[in-house]
């Protein structure tokens, strides 16, 4: 036999074990340890059962019931202005949480517009960038919790974010750090102000992600690199906090820009970076310039907050908020996000970047000019 059949021999036997030991479950696990034991291949027998248990383990624990919600666990989401966090806030509620809502402006048509669909979310004012208006957050939940002995701070949902849609070299210091210090700094400052509360009741923080923080994509490099800071930051908090008894979860949404106003800015954004070319930068980008961003105008009117339309979404959200033991990560994604997302893990550098290219589907560069 040679040496390529016996791999292959030896890696469906492997496989093959896997089956039995996770199909079998703990009777699977026994058939395989007496085979291994009677056959002299009791160590690698017994890492296969090792894998076997820990699949049984994630998949027992993936499966477990949906805590039942109530009104005396507070769970309190930042950015809830629009989009995301308006959605997440009103249907938190709806499950029968007491959601107290962050907005950065309680005069915004977000904060006017939730009390129509549930008056009970208790709104405050919070600046992620801002320490005093983070810690006015925490003294205000605090002054809850002292009123109300038999409530718990169940979670925190770390939503607040902005996002600019430009190249790098457009964006000006300004944007560049206003997306590092709301999405990074801003889910930091809100974190750490709030795990000795959440240390107490064994409570759980939500961090939102992105699909970008998996794959940065040109246009949205710098928000990207935000997204995937707070990806690294959720993996090492996980560790930290879990000896605590508390639980770091992130969930990626998916993609709703049309149902969300999150480029409702980005006119003044294009405005901003055009105003601050310099006399080279308009000579070489203008024309590419305007078409680029002239391509983006169809999804970029301020809209009136609306719950989001997207049963996956909130079906991931529930797991995340209500299972005893969530999974680590929850991912809401379109097969279009799925397909690419493949493609993007599996495929060398620049077959990758092809992919990439067509997935934005953005406005060609033409040179204009030799330098």
């Amino acid at each position: 036999m040679s040496i390529l059949s016996k791999l292959c021999l030896t890696v469906f036997e492997i496989v093959n074990e896997l089956y039995i030991g996770v199909g079998a479950g703990v009777v699977g696990l026994a058939v395989l340890i007496n085979h291994g034991y009677r056959t002299n291949q009791l160590l690698r027998t017994l890492t296969v059962s090792a894998i076997s248990l820990a699949s049984l383990i994630y998949v027992f624990q993936s499966s477990a019931e949906l805590r039942q919600p109530s009104l005396k666990q507070i769970v309190l989401i930042s950015g809830c202005d629009s989009g995301l966090g308006f959605s997440l806030a009103i249907h938190a509620a709806r499950l029968g949480f007491t959601v107290v809502a962050g907005f950065l402006d309680l005069e915004s048509p977000g904060a006017r517009e939730i009390k129509q669909f549930h008056r009970k979310i208790t709104q405050i004012q919070l600046d992620v960038t801002s320490k005093e208006s983070v810690f006015v957050a925490v003294e205000t939940i605090n002054q809850y919790l002292n009123s109300n002995p038999s409530y718990e701070f169940y979670a925190l949902v770390n939503n607040a974010g902005v996002m600019v849609f430009g190249e790098f070299e457009w964006q000006t210091e300004r944007l560049i750090h206003q997306q590092v210090h709301v999405n990074l700094m801003g889910t930091m400052n809100v974190s750490r102000a709030f795990i000795p509360l959440l240390r107490k009741y064994h409570g759980r923080l939500i961090n939102i992600t992105s699909h970008c923080s998996f794959t940065c994509l040109p246009g949205l490099s710098v928000y990207g690199a935000t997204k995937a800071g707070i990806k690294a930051f959720s993996d090492g908090l996980r560790i930290e906090l879990g000896k605590y008894g508390v639980k770091v979860v992130m969930l990626t949404p998916g993609s709703f820009v049309t149902q969300s106003n999150i480029m409702a800015k980005h006119p003044e954004h294009v405005h901003e970076m055009h105003r601050n070319f310099s006399k080279e930068q308009r000579g070489f980008y203008e024309e590419y310039f305007q078409r680029y961003h002239a391509y983006l105008l169809g999804i970029t009117a301020p809209k009136i907050p609306k719950p989001i339309q997207d049963s996956g979404l909130y079906r991931k959200f529930e797991e995340a908020l209500c299972l005893e033991t969530p999974k680590p990560a929850y991912k809401v994604e379109p097969f279009r996000y799925a397909f690419y997302h493949f493609l993007f893990k599996i495929s060398p550098t620049p077959l990758r970047d092809y992919f990439v290219v067509r997935f934005m589907n953005m406005p060609e560069y033409h040179m204009t000019q030799i330098w």
